[in-house]
């Protein structure tokens, strides 16, 4: 990493005790680890996590009870625990897992924060949000890719993850005929459903911004398929929850992309190349 902080790992329970050390209640992209939990068993995983990061030296606990935390700690922790920005991606390429990648960023500070295969939280110093921003990019691979043939289209987010499931458990016909029902051409229909048989990237990012009353919230969707790139975006229409359905090459998906960052950014992205 470009920053001399070092990465941290610790249970979703630590981080909660960290959090609170900071004065944070809540953690952006990290679900309650106490949720439902009697109060004494709180309190034992309390004292669980705070032994654990005084043996790991994340905090030190002072003859009078008192508690300091590890300044490399304090920052990443409280990147995230105070960020004036959250953006929260997921993504599946060629198949494989599912991948979560959260990124926390205030004036001064960049985290990157995602789950490991064990159950614990590793959160990692980033140089700066367009080091964000290219990461995004790297792991949804807006590179070169064309834009999927068509025009943009819209149908019900029901008859999108229909299609997906038909896609998965019937194949290419039954997928293809359930967006047809939505009215979508049939060339497009056809082409969308091959993306969703054989998806060659499918993520979502969800950009989160703190202001003075509530949260700013933007995203935006990319699904990729063997005829090329799509951009999704949500809206809502006559109370239904639809989806619009957007050609875009890599260029312009990449475009897309430092405009939703920037709605949400403490700062926006510099100008220049967007790769």
């Amino acid at each position: 990493m470009a920053n001399d902080t070092p990465s941290i790992t610790c249970s979703p329970a630590e981080a909660a005790f960290l959090a609170g050390l900071l004065g944070s209640t809540t953690l952006v992209g990290m679900a309650d680890p106490f949720h439902g939990w009697l109060a004494d068993e709180v309190e034992a995983a309390w004292a669980a996590a705070r032994d654990a990061l005084a043996g790991r030296r994340f905090i030190e606990i002072q003859p009078n009870g008192g508690i300091i935390m590890d300044t490399g700690v304090a920052a990443l922790v409280g990147a995230w625990a105070s960020a004036d920005a959250s953006l929260l991606l997921t993504l599946t390429a060629n198949g494989g897992p599912t991948v979560l990648r959260n990124y926390h960023l205030t004036q001064q500070m960049a985290v990157a924060q995602w789950p490991t295969d064990t159950g614990a939280i590793q959160i990692a110093p980033l140089q700066d949000a367009a080091a964000v921003y290219g990461e995004i990019v790297r792991l949804l691979r807006l590179e070169s890719q064309p834009a999927a043939p068509g025009i943009r289209a819209s149908l019900p987010e029901t008859t999108l993850t229909t299609a997906r499931a038909l896609a998965a458990e019937q194949g290419l016909k039954a997928a293809a005929a359930a967006l047809t029902q939505a009215r979508l051409p049939e060339a497009i229909a056809a082409a969308m459903a091959e993306a969703l048989v054989a998806p060659v990237a499918n993520g979502a990012l969800a950009a989160l911004a703190r202001r003075a009353a509530a949260w700013e919230v933007a995203g935006m969707g990319v699904i990729e398929g063997p005829a090329g790139l799509w951009r999704l975006r949500a809206f809502t229409q006559g109370g239904e929850n639809c989806v619009e359905i957007i050609p875009c090459s890599a260029a312009e998906a990449r475009a897309e992309l430092r405009r939703v960052l920037n709605r949400v950014l403490p700062k926006p992205l510099p100008a220049g190349e967007e790769r």
